[in-house]
């Protein structure tokens, strides 16, 4: 610091030399600005280690954002664990009532059974009893052609063959009674689908709210009785493969069984549970949370396409809508680690990549 020299009388000016660092002292650069670059600096400091910007939230705002998470992750856990628990739990309802432009891909994943959708469930002009005699024909055709399978699988002798026939005319017979039981609840079954499918299609069933509910009250309640008619005859067929299976010997039942197509609903019934079950551990935990969200929002918007709210006749699905968009909410927000697992993951994956920017550095 140089001090000029003033003339008596007058004001003494100082000159300040601006300071420079040492000859070769390293230079310190911030290559990326604080969050005090951007916040006013009215803003308490509890409040600046929110966010990196202009913006801040509150703690009360944190604290709910955590407590919605919680709530969402709960309702997914528990969804799923009433899904596992339950093991005559299936979605084919749910898929069966879709509605709406994508209905025909939801239905696809349905199980057939002998065509009971083709026959019963169809807009053929042939009478409801023609439908009926039509289905149980096409459940006695297949189970022949299973029998036939049969055999030709194991290689049954002449006496096994003979007996095979006996135990297909014997559940023949079981399954034409079973038919002649249940004919005039069969028929009544598809008059009322195909009154309902009527209704559904009036004008008055997109513009009535009662209207609506009430056809939808109507399918689910059929489709409920369709599954019990299946259900009986899936039982029958059970006892007919058994009765098969009876006549083989000791060596062929070493034998791989004879293969039958698996229904690809149980595949979807066992990924929908266990991807509930995940997601709502995974916003439980704090963990992975913004993948965790948009997975969920993602399996809420499959619920709302299978009922859209602005299709006519569809069930309403605003509630699933609405957590869709707070999933989707807590996806831009770190909110995994403000009360989570995230925050060590956050913090442990944070310190590794600064490790080898001072290993980068220092070489």
């Amino acid at each position: 610091m140089a001090a000029s020299k003033a003339s008596p009388g007058a004001m003494a000016v100082v000159k300040i030399k601006a300071w420079e660092p040492p000859a070769g002292a390293p230079i310190l650069r911030r290559e990326r600005p604080l969050a005090e670059d951007f916040l006013p600096p009215f803003v308490p400091p509890w409040r600046r280690c929110l966010v990196p910007s202009r913006y801040s939230i509150s703690l009360a705002t944190v604290v709910m954002l955590v407590l919605l998470r919680v709530n969402i992750g709960w309702h997914f856990f528990g969804e799923g664990m009433k899904h596992y628990a339950d093991p005559q739990w299936t979605s084919e309802p749910t898929l069966r009532a879709a509605t709406g432009p994508l209905a025909s891909w939801y239905h696809a994943y349905l199980p057939g059974f002998h065509g009971l959708d083709d026959y019963l469930h169809d807009d053929s002009p042939d009478s409801a009893a023609q439908a009926v005699r039509g289905w149980t024909d096409a459940i006695i055709n297949d189970w022949d052609a299973d029998r036939q399978k049969f055999v030709n699988h194991y290689g049954l002798n002449e006496k096994q063959q003979a007996r095979a026939n006996q135990v297909f005319d014997a559940y023949q017979q079981k399954l034409r009674g079973w038919s002649g039981a249940h004919h005039d609840t069969l028929v009544t079954h598809v008059h009322e689908w195909r009154r309902n499918r009527l209704a559904a299609q009036s004008p008055a069933a997109a513009d009535v709210p009662f209207q609506r509910d009430r056809v939808s009250q109507k399918q689910s309640l059929l489709a409920s009785e369709a599954r019990g008619y299946r259900t009986e005859l899936e039982t029958l067929e059970r006892e007919y493969d058994n009765a098969l299976a009876g006549l083989l010997d000791v060596e062929e039942r070493r034998e791989p069984p004879l293969a039958r197509p698996h229904p690809s609903i149980r595949l979807v019934d066992g990924m929908m549970t266990w991807f509930i079950l995940a997601v709502g551990a995974l916003l439980l935990l704090g963990l992975f949370t913004r993948a965790a969200c948009a997975a969920g929002a993602l399996f809420l918007l499959s619920v709302v396409m299978m009922q859209p709210f602005w299709v006519s006749d569809a069930l309403p699905t605003y509630n699933q809508y609405v957590e869709m968009v707070a999933l989707l909410a807590l996806a831009t927000t770190p909110v995994g680690r403000w009360a989570g697992l995230d925050y060590f993951l956050h913090k442990a994956v944070a310190g590794n990549a600064t490790k080898g920017q001072s290993n980068a550095i220092d070489s």
